[in-house]
């Protein structure tokens, strides 16, 4: 036998765990990333928004007052270009970060209007100014743009009744951008933070998730060929305790074949060794003499024949699980009692009596209900005298009709299974008139290699195979095998099934065509 292998290690950088942890973590990071995109997006779309907003209110403001065309604080003078534009600027308080540059487009005159002086402005030094002056004088130029990467700038032309004049607005955006960037590194690092919680968290949850799992594992480690009862502990989620409920059920099936094909080795071996001891005693005696030589041939031969029939019924037991071991067909009731009889009654020299029958078509067996019924028989044979009545019956027990009638048992009774008096069903009998059962006895003698009822009648042994067929045949048809006492002597030996009724169809087999043929060979021990 190959040795089994030892169970693989698990890797971490393979592991399950791992596995969950990084795809939490990675979708995480690609939903934080997304948002940290898109927030940075907005900031950047909201301050150019605003600055937009600020330099068209300042060039709506300017076009207003020049197209008036009246100085506020003299209005004596004559108004000019220069003068207006000279007289707007004089009106305005520009914040630090705007820039304003007035020019009369006849005379090109300019007025520069900042917060700072030149060489104090930080948003402006002298070589800005003087690109924003140049825009100013040049009529071709474009009426908006981008200096450098921060400073915004809109141009417009304003038409009065005493001339024209252009004002350029500009707008260092810096400080928004720097507070945008700090919103965009708080973000980042709140996302990283974040990231991190959120693949500890998925690193614990996943443990959690799995550790059932391990655990299934280890108590799968611990199931050997030895011992197969142990069974996988089934806690924790639902999904978890499915898989463990299926890895449980699939053990219980290893286990019962394993039983099966075991005990179908330990039976084999126990019930041949005999005689194949005796047959090999004989060889290695074999005398000289014919007479005595005939007499032990007879002695082999009787045992290679006892030999067959165990291995026959090994046979029988062993295939009890496979899903061929019935083969149902619609089945007359009264024909299969009868053809029982007919068999039967060839065999032995007893009183055979068949009891009121049932009657009716029922999906059943028929060949293994013989070969059931069969066993009874000659079970039944092997324990009373020629002439002896046995007696064969059928009969359909309706809903709540007990099992066992009343007044026939003598003793204890096996007892009846919960709910197998709510449905109808058949009830196989078959009566004899010997010694009866020992008492304790009734449930033991359908077990394997069990005989009791103290000496057989015809001074013969059996293989104690053949209740166990009929008791793994009667649980084939999802009934039971039991047997009892009577209370005016001998013993009743039953099987009760389900009645299912036979389907209705003009070709479906039944009647004497169902009825049971010669079976598989019976146990006689």
């Amino acid at each position: 036998m190959t040795a089994p292998l030892p169970p693989r290690s698990i890797r971490w950088w393979s592991s399950a765990r791992l596995r969950i942890t990084a795809g939490i973590t990675l979708t995480a990071a690609v939903v934080l990333t997304v948002v940290v995109l898109i927030a940075i997006q907005l900031l950047t779309l909201t301050a150019n928004r605003a600055i937009d907003s600020r330099l068209g209110r300042e060039m709506g403001d300017f076009t207003t007052f020049f197209s008036t065309g009246v100085i506020p604080s003299n209005g004596d003078l004559t108004p000019t270009p220069e003068l207006l534009v000279r007289a707007y600027l004089a009106q305005q308080y520009p914040e630090a970060e705007v820039l304003l540059v007035g020019t009369a487009t006849e005379s090109g005159t300019q007025y520069t209007l900042s917060r700072y002086d030149v060489r104090d402005d930080a948003f402006y030094p002298a070589e800005i100014r003087s690109d924003l002056q140049e825009i100013g004088l040049d009529d071709a130029r474009e009426d908006s743009g981008v200096l450098g990467s921060t400073i915004h700038w809109r141009k417009i032309t304003a038409e009065g009744p005493h001339g024209s004049a252009n004002l350029v607005a500009a707008i260092n955006h810096s400080n928004e951008r720097e507070d945008a960037s700090r919103v965009a590194r708080l973000l980042m690092i709140t996302s990283a933070g974040g990231l991190l919680l959120t693949a500890l968290m998925a690193w614990f949850l996943a443990g959690r998730m799995l550790e059932p799992v391990r655990r299934i594992r280890e108590a799968a480690d611990t199931i050997s060929a030895d011992d197969l009862s142990r069974r996988v502990p089934d806690d924790g989620p639902d999904e978890i305790v499915a898989l463990a409920e299926t890895v449980n059920a699939m053990l219980e099936r290893v286990e019962d074949a394993y039983s099966t094909q075991r005990e179908f080795l330990d039976d084999a071996g126990h019930e041949l060794r005999t005689p194949l001891t005796v047959v090999q005693g004989n060889l290695d005696l074999l005398p000289d003499d014919p007479d005595e030589r005939a007499e032990n041939m007879r002695i082999m031969q009787d045992e290679l024949s006892r030999m067959t029939r165990i291995v026959e019924d090994l046979l029988t037991l062993a295939r009890a699980d496979r899903p061929d071991f019935l083969r149902p067909t619609p089945t007359d009731l009264s024909n299969l009692v009868i053809d029982v009889e007919a068999k039967i009654e060839v065999v032995a020299d007893r009183d055979w009596t068949v009891l009121p029958y049932a009657e009716g078509e029922a999906l059943l067996d028929p060949h293994r209900i013989t070969q059931a019924l069969l066993q009874f028989c000659s079970n039944a044979v092997r324990f009373t005298r020629p002439g002896d009545r046995i007696e064969i019956g059928c009969r359909i027990a309706e809903p709540g009709e007990p099992t066992i009638p009343v007044g026939h048992a003598s003793g204890e009774v096996p007892p009846t299974p919960a709910g197998e008096e709510d449905g109808r069903r058949i009830v196989w009998c078959v009566r004899d008139q010997g010694p009866g059962i020992p008492e304790g006895e009734e449930e033991s003698i359908f077990q394997r290699f069990h005989t009791a009822r103290g000496q057989l009648r015809d001074g013969r042994g059996g293989t104690g195979l053949g209740l166990a067929i009929v008791a793994t045949i009667a649980r084939a048809h999802e009934g039971r095998a039991f047997a009892y006492n009577l209370a005016g002597g001998g013993a009743d030996f039953c099987i009760v099934i389900p009645f299912v009724p036979a389907p209705v169809s003009d070709d479906a087999p039944g009647g004497p065509s169902a009825a049971p043929g010669s079976g598989e060979s019976q146990d006689t021990g």
